[in-house]
């Protein structure tokens, strides 16, 4: 009997020390796929850019400045109050809340032409935005902002209504 457990002692013997140790060649983990789907955004205007009422120089030429808090500046032209009052332009942003977005004013100059049938134009330059052209939406899910720029005006610029359009541009 002694005999028999000493061979079978060296059998398990022989086996244990020539099995293999397998490795691990794999692990799983789980993880989570996420998406965040934003409300589509928009834009409202409240209020066109209004440059207000002015004489040109005969002479020389000169400026009108819109700011972007309502303030109207000029070079060379007098200035003049009347029935449109000077504002800026004015715009709301409806979206997501607090998500940032973009502002794209023009970043050519434009052309605003009289109304009174002749070609005569005055160029737009220089827009600029609120705080900025990064805005965040507010908790409400809307952002206002408003827009300024600077309209260039000829010597003896020929008297009437000027009109054009701009365009702004909000993204994600």
């Amino acid at each position: 009997m002694k005999k028999s457990f000493v061979i079978i002692a060296a059998i398990v013997m022989m086996v244990g020390f020539t099995s293999r140790v397998m490795a691990q060649t794999s692990a799983i983990k789980s993880n989570n796929a996420n998406a965040t789907v934003l409300s589509a955004i928009s834009l409202a205007v409240d209020q066109a850019l209004e440059f207000g009422a002015f004489v040109p120089d005969a002479s020389n030429p000169g400026t009108v400045t819109m700011g972007v808090t309502d303030n109207r500046g000029f070079t060379v032209v007098t200035l003049v109050g009347g029935t449109v009052i000077p504002k800026s332009g004015a715009y709301t942003t409806s979206g997501t809340k607090l998500a940032a977005y973009t502002i794209t004013v023009p970043t050519a100059s434009f052309n605003i032409t009289n109304t009174s049938g002749t070609t005569e134009t005055m160029a737009v330059t220089g827009m600029t935005c609120s705080g900025g052209l990064t805005h965040q939406i507010a908790i409400g899910g809307t952002d206002s902002f408003k827009v300024g720029g600077n309209l260039a005006v000829a010597a003896a610029q020929v008297p009437g209504l000027y009109t054009g359009t701009f365009d702004v541009t909000v993204a994600y």
